[in-house]
């Protein structure tokens, strides 16, 4: 933002005269004087460089000079910068920083355009150690770059290389082109062997980044290559360990609570697939909570004893109970510092450019939005490119396509504080398997039933009992009809935070409903076992509370939303990056689970409440959890995930193109709900196989002329003229994409029911 600097008039010069006032193009202020020094910069960056190429006196008198031009430029610079802290003034930041919400003021603008100046100086400076054929640094091997020939010794290759066209590389050509204009802009190509020839650009391009096919000469070399076999991981059932590494903070411990409670389920659940667990390979796993960080000051940890919101907490302990049990390598991190330590950039060496040459801090880093906001402001977007086939990304409610894609997002006015990223949409993990796009990592609901209750489960439960779902009294605000009406068929009781003065009267909870405030999980799953009727108001959006009553027997009463709620019309998702519409408070329930056990009702509506009440009073309901949020159901999926999903390769390896079946969207429909509308799932990683006319016009849509597209909705045919379209970048293709001129060729797949995440060839 910028800051004005208003300037006080002096009362006895209350009406200056011509000669007293002074001139407006005379005054200097510090941006005028920013503006000089960088002019000034420029000319003597110039100077530099004629003095340096048209110098024809002795090697060593030029190599003296060239030095004390250097040095004084450096030590300018540096004068410059020390002014420039003292500068008033503010410097908007460019929108793309702006989406994350990150301020610079004047100091660090100036910070920023002299670092850059220094980096420039450096350049020169290597440059011109290569021009001069003096030099005796010239030639050091000290670090010499990789030569692709040192790496093609012994192998057949051809004097010259053309690049390859096929289908499921279709962004080869224009990665070559772009190699050939910009390969030196960044040291780190060198250090991969690019050179400036074709032939190079296709081995980087080919084995470093995956945009190009493999190179048919190239067979020989890469399938010879030394690789050393990695350690194998075994099941860790001794949770001592981890319970250790949990004791480490407060804000943990709420954690650490639930994953020694529910460590018997683990065990049980790693046992019962050990089978299909065998032959894994172990990996490094870093987790990094950044919602937990004293940075966020969020107090997730620290409020999850008092009525704070739970739902991140439950995901994130599971997420570490799984990784730890499966018997992989976990590092825990939830201050910036701790983070910062274990990524390693260098940002003079590398510009966020190349992947990571060597071995990688960690082979899978589990993180949040915080915690990315927290690295990009350490480290820069740079930082955050060069480690970004790495993260995986646990976001609640996803990130779809266009909002991910910063220039499509900035072109379009996709404005989210969330999005901008430009990762692959598979990198986001959601609470919820509601995003195709995205990737479902969900959680694991506690089971408290034993055989012999589940049995007697109709004679624990009372029958005219409800539980109100609203643990905070805003949550209540509007419910005294719904309220009055239940009171009539159930007793009511609620798990409401109480004030700090008890003798206080909560606000929006009714008197004669039976709150028992925060009850601690034992006490809380214990009202749930005598239980009938859950009842939802509306808000929280898909928590988890809901798939824990119906695991307990209880039946949901899942308020109806009309119209649906998303980021058009509800401002607790105006910020998310997605468009997507909540038709109840619960959709996967709605969808997934449905009746006996799910009523999705419209509250506002007498008529269908009393209906429901009605009806839900005379239901004998068994207990029912679907297998996706069992341990074992979550420990298969992560499983799978840790061994099959590699996003540093391009095209992405899987699921298997054995489960892919194409169809056909109508005409304005997106690819989720064509799949749907067969009983399939959409799978964005199909895309790169449908995205070329010889494979359009195969599954029916005849194609009168083609064009490119840089659009949500590609691959696709326009109806009105027959025009088909193939996606341009690979980052947009989204399942939820449409438009209404618009028919879709779409990537379906089948799913194991109770496990919508994988299919049936993928493990």
């Amino acid at each position: 933002m910028l800051r004005q600097t208003k300037f006080k008039r002096s009362p006895s010069y209350a009406t200056p005269t011509p000669f007293t006032m002074q001139r407006p193009w005379l005054k200097l202020t510090s941006r005028r004087i920013g503006m000089l020094l960088v002019l000034l910069g420029f000319a003597w960056g110039c100077t530099l460089i004629h003095f340096t190429l048209t110098r024809s006196e002795r090697s060593n008198e030029s190599e003296a000079l060239r030095k004390k031009i250097l040095t004084m430029s450096r030590e300018y610079v540096k004068e410059v910068a020390k002014k420039a802290e003292s500068s008033p003034d503010g410097l908007l930041e460019e929108p793309e920083e702006a989406a994350a919400g990150y301020g610079f003021d004047m100091k660090k603008g100036f910070a920023v355009l002299l670092n850059d100046m220094l980096k420039r100086l450096d350049k020169l400076e290597e440059r011109f150690n290569k021009l001069d054929p003096h030099n005796k640094e010239n030639g050091s091997k000290d670090t010499p770059p990789l030569q692709i020939k040192s790496n093609l010794e012994g192998v057949n290759h051809p004097e010259t290389c053309e690049v390859p066209t096929a289908p499921e590389y279709p962004h080869c050509g224009g990665k070559v082109e772009w190699m050939k204009g910009f390969w030196t802009t960044d040291p780190c190509y060198a250090d991969y062997g690019v050179d400036g020839t074709v032939c190079s650009y296709l081995v980087y391009l080919s084995e470093v980044e995956h945009w190009c096919p493999p190179l048919p000469w190239r067979k020989n070399f890469t399938s010879t290559a030394s690789v050393e076999p990695g350690e194998m991981a075994s099941l860790q059932e001794d949770p001592e360990p981890l319970l250790r590494l949990l004791s480490s903070d407060k804000s943990l411990l709420w954690i650490k609570m639930r994953v020694e409670r529910m460590w018997p389920q683990w065990v049980e659940a790693a046992n019962s697939l050990a089978h299909s667990l065998a032959n894994r390979s172990k990996k490094r796993i870093l987790i990094h909570l950044g919602l937990l960080s004293k940075e966020a000051e969020w107090h997730f940890g620290e409020k999850a004893f008092d009525g704070g919101p739970l739902g991140e907490l439950v995901q994130w302990s599971d997420i570490i109970a799984s990784v730890y049990i499966l018997g992989h390598d976990l590092e825990l991190s939830f201050t910036k510092e701790n983070l910062k330590s274990k990524l390693e950039f260098d940002s003079q060496r590398n510009k966020g450019g190349c992947p990571i040459k060597g071995k990688p801090p960690a082979d899978i880093i589990y993180i949040d939005i915080l915690g990315l906001a927290q690295i990009k402001k350490t480290l820069g977007m740079a930082g955050i490119q060069h480690y970004a086939c790495y993260f995986r990304v646990v976001d609640s409610f996803g990130t779809e396509p266009e909002f991910n894609f910063q220039p499509y997002a900035k072109q379009r006015s996709r404005k989210s504080p969330w999005g901008g990223w430009n990762f692959n949409p598979r990198q986001f993990f959601t609470m919820f398997p509601h995003s195709p796009d995205n990737s479902f990592m969900g959680f694991v609901v506690e089971q408290h039933l034993n055989k012999s209750e589940i049995q007697d489960i109709q004679k624990i439960k009372k029958q005219n009992q409800a539980l109100v779902y609203g643990k905070n009294d805003y949550m209540w605000a509007g419910s005294e009809k719904l309220m009055n009406e239940l009171a009539q068929h159930f007793q009511i009781h609620a798990t409401v935070a109480k004030n700090n003065d008890e003798q206080q009267q909560l606000e929006n909870v009714p008197s004669f409903v039976n709150n028992h405030g925060v009850l601690p999980s034992e006490q809380l799953y214990d009202l749930l076992k005598r239980t009938k009727l859950f009842v939802g108001l509306g808000f929280p959006y898909e928590g988890p509370a809901p798939l824990e009553a119906i695991a307990s027997g209880c039946v949901f009463l899942n308020p109806k939303f009309t119209p649906p709620k998303s980021r058009q019309n509800t401002k607790f998702f105006e910020g998310k990056p997605t468009f997507r519409e909540l038709t109840s408070q619960h959709p996967y329930v709605e969808v997934f689970v449905g009746k006996p056990h799910v009523y999705t009702v419209d509250i506002d509506d007498r008529e269908s409440v009393e209906a429901a009440l009605t009806e839900i009073k005379n239901l004998e309901v068994d207990p029912y959890l679907p297998y996706e949020f069992t341990a074992e159901g979550m420990l298969q999926r992560v499983s799978t995930y840790i061994q099959k999903h590699d996003f540093c390769k391009k095209p992405h390896a899987w699921p298997p193109e054995s489960a892919l079946q194409v169809r056909l969207s109508g005409k304005g429909q997106s690819c989720k709900q064509a799949c749907q509308d067969q009983g399939l799932l959409c799978e964005p990683n199909y895309f790169p196989l449908l995205n070329n006319k010889d494979v359009m016009e195969k599954n029916g849509l005849k194609c009168d002329s083609m064009d490119d597209m840089m659009e949500v909705y590609a691959p696709s045919k326009n109806e009105g003229t027959s025009t088909c379209s193939v996606q341009t970048e690979q980052l947009l293709f989204s399942c939820v994409g449409q438009d209404p001129d618009y028919r879709r060729i779409c990537p379906c797949r089948d799913f194991i029911h109770g496990q919508v995440a994988l299919c049936h060839d993928c493990l």
